[in-house]
């Protein structure tokens, strides 16, 4: 075969800059070549950072010059040089002149689809305070009274198990095992030595749970070898007065919250807040609080199931027995400071995604859509949970073409190494909740003063 490269039309390349050429093709080559192509950027275009999660690639200068970042590391180019790009590979090419690459790519059979968004069976919980919301979302009969839905968990009591593609039947725990770096990504791999740091929910009150706290990392590792708790909730509905508790409104010391709790007055002392779709609170660990009945919201925490409850309304549990309060470890684990605001405020905007949550744990975004949204992740270096909060969408990975449907209602974790993809509303709009680890930010101080209402210079 003979081709002249004048001769071949130049058509967009998948990073929407720049030309390429294809001299062979994946279907022309009948081996693991996915393609020889050669690509122009203009000085200044940038094909921004991208993840190849089962193919090399390599690039020869032939005219110009380019830097081409690796992972962090950035390979200063011109004519005749030559790079090499492992799979898994964070890569970026920025054109300093006009610049004409040879690109050629070759797929490793053996990685090739064992990445792709994950779905998860369902993993209900049953609890005494359970709504009629969640079980009718979820399509169970309604005397079920679901009251949690485990939408992504890796808690080893209740973990998700994959309902689609290579992995089914396999728990994500399991599949995490096999690809930390490539799921987790690889700084989250590496700070949280190769473990899920996440733990996202639906949780549905017809009732009003119990008023309890979380212990910070420090003390739940000392006591129970687990992570601390840190959480957030994203009200999804809440009937007309619908309420929740978030923090103290009063100072108490100890012996008072303990004596409070003694004598059934706690819930006086506590910050009420009437709620709507919409509202945000941020509970970083030590922060007293209570979901109440009628409302129904998203819940993305730390992954740890240590939670201390200091009142239950002298109400049976499930086993018609009182379920046990934890008076002394709360009053270690609780911050008594009263602050000046307990909701997170923030700005939201259609067809933009919205920064909701910026925590040292987690960062969350909202994104409410009526067309295609392009998001490419791939530079935080994590996996993305996707909760989807109305409306079907379709997620469809660029790198790799996989494309699955995300029920509202539902939620998926997009593997790190593939966290970049377009998102589309099936019908109208949609709305979903994205979470994961921001390792772009370095700045830990900054975001614990956001939610400590430390004043920083």
């Amino acid at each position: 075969m003979k081709r002249s490269l004048n001769k071949i039309k130049a058509v967009s390349t998948s990073h929407d800059v720049g030309l390429k050429r294809v001299l062979l093709a994946a279907n022309e080559s009948g081996c693991s070549l996915t393609q020889i192509a050669v690509t122009e950027l203009a000085a200044g275009e940038v094909a921004q950072a991208h993840i190849h999660p089962d193919m090399q690639e390599a690039f020869y200068v032939l005219e110009g010059m380019l830097d081409v970042k690796l992972d962090d590391e950035v390979q200063h180019c011109q004519k005749d040089d030559f790079v090499y790009v492992k799979s898994l590979t964070s890569h970026e090419l920025r054109a300093v002149t006009d610049v004409k690459i040879m690109t050629i790519g070759c797929v490793i059979e053996s990685q090739r689809s064992k990445l792709y968004p994950l779905l998860f069976e369902p993993n209900l919980h049953k609890v005494v305070w359970g709504g009629k919301k969640l079980t009718q979302w979820k399509g169970l009969a309604e005397k079920d009274q679901i009251g949690e839905s485990w939408e992504v968990s890796c808690v080893e009591s209740s973990p998700s198990v994959i309902a689609n593609g290579t992995w089914t039947g396999y728990t994500l725990n399991e599949v995490i095992k096999k690809l930390p770096e490539a799921i987790l990504g690889r700084e989250v791999s590496r700070r949280y030595g190769g473990e899920m740091p996440l733990l996202v929910k639906f949780i549905d009150a017809q009732k009003d749970l119990s008023i309890q706290v979380h212990p910070d990392d420090e003390m739940a590792r000392r006591l129970h070898n687990k992570n601390g708790k840190s959480e957030m909730w994203y009200v999804l509905d809440a009937e007309p007065g619908a309420y929740l508790y978030s923090g103290f409104k009063e100072e108490l010391s100890p012996e008072a919250y303990k004596k409070k709790v003694a004598d059934g007055s706690i819930i006086e002392s506590l910050a009420k807040h009437e709620v709507k779709p919409g509202d945000v609170f941020y509970l970083p660990a030590g922060r007293v609080h209570a979901i109440c009945s009628g409302i129904l919201l998203a819940e993305v925490q730390q992954s740890s199931d240590v939670t201390y409850r200091i009142y239950d309304y002298n109400r049976p549990g499930l086993d018609g027995k009182p379920r046990e309060l934890h008076t002394e470890l709360a009053a270690e684990a609780l911050n008594y400071q009263v602050e000046r605001e307990y909701r997170t405020e923030y700005s939201s905007a259609s067809n933009r995604t919205n920064s909701v949550v910026e925590s040292p744990y987690f960062s969350v975004k909202v994104t409410e859509f009526d067309e295609t949204f392009h998001r490419n992740l791939i530079k935080y270096d994590s996996f993305v949970i996707c909760m989807c909060l109305k409306g079907d969408c379709k997620i469809r990975i660029r790198s790799t073409g996989d494309e699955i449907k995300l029920r509202e209602g539902y939620s998926c974790l997009i593997p790190a190494a593939i966290a970049d993809y377009d998102i589309s509303p099936v019908k109208g709009s949609s709305k979903v909740l994205d979470a994961y680890i921001d390792n772009m930010d370095k700045s830990l101080l900054h975001k614990v003063s956001r939610f400590l209402h430390i004043t920083t210079q």
